[in-house]
């Protein structure tokens, strides 16, 4: 039987090359600067983000990653107006391509798609709805929100890297 630390490692393990690529691509280690440029909001949750990864805290890897898309569309000096797919509509739809003109339409579709599943997953932890995947106090919780936080942080690589490309 495995404790808590010893399942919080081994999701760690899982997140590693995502966490790794995240990591290089958001912070210069050298100068302790933030490559790109977040704006302070920005910036403090990308922080977090990978904190909790590092941590094993799933469910926070998720919303935080998430929120940092809406904030990296809102906030950043490099797009006017942006919507995360899905947006503030209401509803569940994939997001228009007029809705996201200028804001994720650079993405592939399988990359929105990512991100649609990424709001989701996020959206069905804050807003109770019913039982949800890895909160479910069953034996492999663990292992779910750690699939799911790794793919949170897969979706959000290429949002940020263009940010680094285009910032």
């Amino acid at each position: 039987m495995t404790g808590p630390a010893t399942r919080r490692k081994s999701g760690t393990n899982r997140l590693s090359a995502a966490l790794k690529q995240l990591s290089a691509l958001t912070f210069d280690l050298h100068a302790d600067q933030p490559r790109l440029d977040l704006g302070p909001q920005g910036t403090r949750i990308l922080k977090e983000v990978i904190a909790a990864a590092n941590a094993g805290l799933w469910v926070s890897v998720v919303i935080l990653a998430a929120t940092l898309v809406d904030v990296c569309m809102h906030e950043s000096s490099q797009f006017d107006s942006m919507s995360f797919a899905g947006g503030n509509r209401g509803d569940d739809s994939a997001g228009d391509i007029q809705d996201e003109v200028f804001g994720l339409s650079y993405l592939t579709a399988n990359e929105r798609h990512q991100l649609d599943i990424l709001r989701a997953h996020r959206n069905a932890l804050v807003h109770y709805e019913g039982p949800v995947a890895g909160v479910s106090g069953s034996a492999d919780d663990e292992a779910a929100l750690a699939a799911t936080a790794e793919q949170a942080l897969w979706a959000i690589l290429p949002v940020l890297e263009n940010m680094e490309r285009w910032g």
